[in-house]
């Protein structure tokens, strides 16, 4: 018989779970915001990004924020709005930028509040391709069919580690892909795993019109695998609110962001491996 505890399929998100992203994505926002400030900004150019792994921790408990090239353009337009001309001066501390975010709505889009709260300069559309560029380097030319203005050279996607050897086939339960990353990016994500074949069908990306914390990914994905009762294995608030508002399965945290959640475990390696402790 059925039981509300038995987890009849996985939904994983991506960066952070599937992948070890700490090399790229992060870096990703740490260059932006020093290459922002210089080449969409005109200031003057600076060796060093004062954004650190707490800003970075203090953003993704905001559900709004799942999009990383976001994250970038949110702290350039509050650092250009400040009126200093020194990045380090302009730039808010965490604690700062955590009583700034509060006054963020936690379930629409962050781009009005950003914008509301400090202008559209650097624009996002500019922020996102710089972003794009640093990711996917030499790659950029081919999957995005245009020439890079800002970043040249090997693209940080290809620091990211896969966080399970096994195929996807091999798992004990159906699978699905909830994540903020667009399909080519995925795609890049899929080469690492070594899961080139997982069905498209299965993986919820922005391209669907559908952008975490929305409930829908998760809901759809159920409704594919005909599942009941999911694990969503997730790393930020974004993902725990999306399943929070989805009303079934289990969320187990990965990583040391939502470290007031239970279950949580350091990895989904270690999760996968406790699983029974996970649903007993």
């Amino acid at each position: 018989m059925y039981s509300r505890t038995t987890p009849d399929s996985f939904i994983f998100d991506v960066d952070g779970v599937l992948i070890d992203v700490r090399r790229s994505y992060p870096e990703v926002i740490r260059e932006g915001i020093r290459l922002g400030w210089h080449h969409l900004l005109g200031r003057k150019d600076v060796p060093f990004s004062p954004f650190c792994d707490e800003h970075l921790r203090v953003t993704k408990r905001h559900p709004g924020f799942n999009d990383d090239y976001d994250i970038a353009w949110a702290f350039l337009a509050a650092a250009a709005s400040s009126g200093k001309t020194s990045l380090d001066e302009a730039f808010p501390s965490p604690k700062d930028w955590e009583r700034t975010l509060n006054s963020c709505p936690r379930d629409k889009d962050i781009a009005p509040w950003v914008i509301a709260s400090f202008g559209n300069v650097p624009s996002r559309e500019e922020t996102r391709r710089l972003c794009e560029e640093l990711y996917l380097g030499s790659d950029y030319e081919r999957i995005r069919k245009a020439s890079p203005r800002y970043a040249r050279g090997a693209g940080l996607w290809r620091s990211e580690t896969p966080e399970l050897s096994l195929h996807w086939s091999s798992l004990p339960l159906p699978c699905g892909i909830y994540t903020g990353r667009p399909r080519d990016e995925l795609a890049l994500a899929l080469e690492k795993l070594g899961w080139q074949d997982f069905p498209s069908h299965l993986c919820i990306t922005p391209e669907d019109g559908i952008l975490k914390p929305s409930p829908e990914g998760l809901r759809l994905l159920a409704e594919r695998m005909k599942s009941l009762f999911p694990l969503y294995f997730g790393d930020a608030q974004s993902d725990l609110e999306a399943q929070l508002r989805f009303g079934r399965g289990l969320f187990v945290a990965i990583g040391d962001v939502l470290t007031d959640h239970s279950p949580r475990r350091n990895s989904l390696r270690e999760a996968l491996n406790e699983l029974d402790e996970l649903c007993p």
